[in-house]
Order: structure tokens, then sequence, then C-alpha cells
């Protein structure tokens, strides 16, 4: 007769995580889409549970909070960042993974989605979003550029005389990034009009969406003035009155307006655009053609490709107002803002 099979003693220790499992920070803003930021954080959790990843829940009653908390777990070791809402928390995760090899994940529910627009994600829909997060999880990240926006350094006092130059100024030497000075974004900063049109329409709880956007473009232009910039641009200086200028890394910013068309995620390039100064006619005319990008064809607005930007203000016209990167405000210039290709790494 054969022997009796013999079996392994039975163990009472947990059943080992599958080898793809992931610990995974979330950060979710409840309020976007008007309520279904909440909903969408509550599922996105789920899923991510059922996948087998262990999601550390990030999420906090302000958005500094959350974004200290963010970038602990990043420094911690998380395998990938999460955030779901609009493109507010998309500014706060790449705020916190920059520099790193973190990767951030985008769950898109927000009422602009500006920039999951542009990388081609689901827009409002969680499970598609999931399933994006969990592929690039295994076959690997996607690297697109973020921008850097500091206040440049002061003048240098000159404490003796200066040789003349021995050859022409070129762009200036790109700057290491400190990712804990300063913002980052990876859509549009706003310096012009567009940036007192996104101050106006976060004072308005109505109406809802473009209507809320029309309605702050109405109001701002009742006291409406070009504004006086100094604006040097790899290291070329000019002085102009202008009626918006931003620096966009991808084509879209506020809610679908494409303000910098042929602008690419991954091109390397800031897209510098500049409206010169305009009456409030000519801007009510202007504005639809921005969901099109019909507005570059006018004959007011350039479009200057650049590495680095510093906008200024000056006294020959209104002060500039407060700038706003990816719709959260940054301060008033003097601002630099240096392109750093490749630095995002998105589950995308």
């Amino acid at each position: 007769m054969p022997p009796p099979e013999s079996h392994p003693p039975q163990s009472s220790a947990p059943t080992a995580r599958p080898s793809a499992a992931r610990r995974i920070g979330l950060v979710v803003n409840p309020t976007a889409g008007h309520g279904r930021g909440r909903r969408a954080g509550e599922r996105t959790a789920q899923l991510l549970t059922a996948a087998g990843h262990d999601v550390i829940d990030l999420s906090a009653p302000t958005g500094a909070l959350a974004l200290t908390q963010a970038r602990d777990a990043c420094s911690d070791g998380i395998d990938a960042l999460v955030v779901v809402g609009g493109d507010g928390m998309v500014h706060l995760g790449v705020n916190a993974v920059v520099a790193t090899r973190t990767p951030l994940g985008i769950v898109a529910v927000g009422s602009g989605n500006d920039f999951a627009a542009a990388l081609g994600l689901p827009l409002h829909d969680t499970e598609r979003a999931l399933s994006t997060v969990c592929t690039a999880l295994t076959t690997g990240t996607r690297c697109v550029d973020a921008v850097h926006v500091t206040a440049p350094p002061p003048p240098t006092p000159i404490t003796a005389p200066q040789q003349p130059p021995q050859k022409a100024p070129g762009p200036p030497t790109p700057r290491a990034p400190d990712p804990l000075t300063g913002t980052w974004y990876a859509g549009t900063l706003s310096v012009g009009i567009d940036a007192a049109i996104n101050a106006t329409a976060n004072t308005y709880r109505w109406p809802s969406g473009h209507g809320r956007y029309l309605r702050a473009v109405l109001a701002c232009l009742r006291t409406f003035a070009p504004y006086g910039y100094r604006i040097t641009i790899d290291g070329t200086t000019r002085e102009t009155l202008a009626t918006l200028v931003a620096v966009s890394s991808a084509p879209r910013f506020g809610g679908g307006l494409r303000i910098a068309p042929d602008a690419q995620v991954d091109d390397g390039l800031l897209h510098v655009v500049h409206a010169g100064p305009l009456s409030r006619t000519s801007i009510l005319r202007i504005f639809p053609g921005i969901y099109t990008g019909r507005h570059a064809r006018h004959r007011a607005v350039t479009i200057t490709h650049a590495t680095s930007v510093t906008i200024e203000a000056t006294t020959t016209g209104a002060t500039p107002p407060v700038a706003f990167a990816d719709g959260e405000p940054v301060g008033r210039v003097p601002l630099r803002a240096d392109i750093h290709p490749g630095i995002l790494h998105l589950l995308a």
C-alpha cells in the first residue's frame, strides 16, 4: 500500500498580500463637482482596496494640511498618490509629488478637469479612472512637464565697475528646483484679466459652471484698464501694456478655455500668451474664441515659446492682479516661471 499523504500543518497567519499590492495615499476633495467628490472618493477607496492595495487616507479639513500630509507620505515612501477632485486637487497632487519618484493618479470629478482632459483621462467616471491608475501601476508611468513658480532674486548690488560682457546673454541657467519653495503647476499661470476673472468667480455661489465665469467676465470689465508689465522671456526683456498674460504648459484652463491651443504637456516648453491693450468691446468679441483657440489668430495676441519667464509690474498701466496657477492663488508679481521637462510622473 502506498504511504499515506502528508499535509502541511494549518496556519492561522493572514493571507499574504498580492505581489502587485501597493501602499497608495488618497486625497479627496468632497466638495468637488457639487458634491460628487465625496461619493467618488469613497468609491475610489473601495476599488483600490478590492484590488489588493493598502489605502492611506491623507484627506484633511484644509488644503494646506492635506498637502503637508501628502508630502510627508511621499517622503515616507508610499508607492503612489491618488487625488480625487478637479484641477485644484491636481494642483495639490503636483505640489506633493513633484521632484520625487512618487507617481500621481487622477480621478477627475471636478467642474473643470482641464489637466485630466489634456491627458486624455476619463472624466466623471470613477471606475474607468481607477482602471487607468491600476493599469499604470503595473505597466509604468508617463512623464510630463511641471512649472516652478518663485519670486525672482533681487538685483545684485553693484559694488565695483562692471566689465563689458564677453558674449551676448542667453537664456538664464536652469536652477535646481527646491520643491518646498514657491509653488508648482502643470497647467496655466494667469497674470492678467484672466486672473482677475478667476478671483472674482471664486466669490460667486451662482450660477454654476461656465455661467459663473461669464458673470465674472462682465463684472471685471466694468473697471478694467490695461496692466503694466515688464516681461523677461529667456533673457530678453520688454515693457508692455497688456490685457492678458498667461504662461501655459498645457492647452486648457478655466473649464475648457483653450488658452494655449498648441501646448503639449510634455513638449518641454512654456507657451507665453500675451494679449495687448484691448477695449472692453474687443475683449467681449475675443472671449468666445478662447474656447476653440481662435483667439490665437487675433492681431493683438502673440504666443511665444520659452523655458523661463519673469513677470514684473510697471507704473505705466494698472497694477496686475493676484496671479493664479491652475486656479489657485500664488501671489502678486514679480514672479518667475521655469519649465522642468518630464519631472512629473503620472499614472496615465
